[in-house]
């Protein structure tokens, strides 16, 4: 075994409590770095230089051990962790999602001391809580009133956060759930549920927790297109560091086989709570750091960022192979 292979085991209550920590962007504001800006006759700058407005989707990076745990889940990799609903009221623009947190307590089922809903943020404060943003346009004939008016009619009723992760209902919503349903509302066609990972820990700990092992909800990537994304901002000196990050994480996913447990990557502590192996998450901020210099904004898969971002991984981890 590698590197990567070698670090403690820990229970399947490790993984399922982390698969409840994954429930929504945490994290303290930090400084808010504008990476890229499209502005034309169509998206004229309407907020500190952006071209913002209302029915656009935000979907972000979150700091934190809980982003590593949630990129294990779908059956394929996917970049960010959350996403939200702009609303521009008054001039200013809001953020609207819904997420949860675990209240520690005795529960008759794990997720059942999950809590939460909707949340209202303005625009900074919301993306400066994440590693890194991206705003998209709706899709093309989706009317982006209808959809942040979606938004504010589940904040107006109090709808609350769904812990199990249902689709199959609606009482109750999860962030992607809720952005799908508002696009939705404004003309857009439904989404594909993706797979669940097949890695025995995994569904062992979403088993054990409750939540339906028959998908992985909507990951936030769903709703990306580069074609609509009319700005980046985040803590990353540059957009291609971003795109590092990311490669390196699906590098790490990449070299999580399916007999792999989550104790390889993640401890239990004695508070309960989830954390990556140190090294694991220095090396996605390693792989970030190296691209900081560059700023020419290329694809999220670019094939000499993946490359640079393996190799730097066989010096860590050792070398590796898999059957892609």
């Amino acid at each position: 075994m590698n590197r990567f292979t070698k670090t403690l085991q820990t229970s399947v209550i490790a993984a399922s409590l982390a698969l409840t920590g994954a429930l929504g962007c945490a994290g303290t504001s930090g400084r808010v770095n504008f990476l890229d800006v499209r502005t034309d006759a169509n998206h004229p700058p309407t907020y500190l230089g952006l071209p913002l407005k209302t029915g656009q989707i935000v979907i972000t990076e979150a700091p934190g051990s809980y982003s590593f745990m949630f990129l294990l889940i779908p059956k394929k990799f996917y970049p960010f962790t959350h996403a939200a609903i702009i609303s521009v009221e008054n001039g200013e623009p809001f953020a609207y999602d819904i997420s949860g947190e675990y209240r520690i307590g005795f529960h008759e089922k794990v997720m059942d001391g999950v809590e939460g809903g909707m949340r209202r943020q303005p625009f900074l404060q919301y993306v400066g809580a994440n590693l890194y943003a991206e705003v998209l346009d709706p899709p093309a004939g989706v009317d982006g009133e209808k959809v942040a008016q979606y938004a504010r009619d589940q904040m107006t009723k109090g709808i609350k956060f769904d812990a199990y992760f249902r689709y199959d209902e609606h009482e109750k919503l999860y962030c992607t759930e809720l952005v799908q349903l508002a696009l939705e509302a404004g003309g857009d066609k439904p989404r594909p549920l993706a797979e669940v990972n097949e890695n025995a820990s995994i569904l062992a700990g979403m088993k054990w927790i409750g939540v339906p092992l028959d998908s992985a909800a909507i990951p936030p990537y769903t709703f990306h297109d580069e074609s609509r994304v009319v700005a980046a901002l985040g803590r990353f000196r540059t957009r291609v560091a971003a795109y590092a990050y990311f490669e390196a994480k699906r590098e790490l996913y990449r070299r999580f086989r399916k007999d792999q447990r989550l104790g390889f990557l993640f401890n239990l502590e004695w508070t309960g709570d989830i954390t990556v192996h140190p090294e694991i998450e220095e090396f996605a901020y390693a792989a970030a750091e190296h691209f900081a210099g560059e700023n020419t904004a290329t694809s999220i898969t670019d094939p000499c960022i993946a490359t640079t971002v393996r190799k730097m991984a066989n010096e860590r981890f050792g070398p590796f192979e898999s059957a892609e």
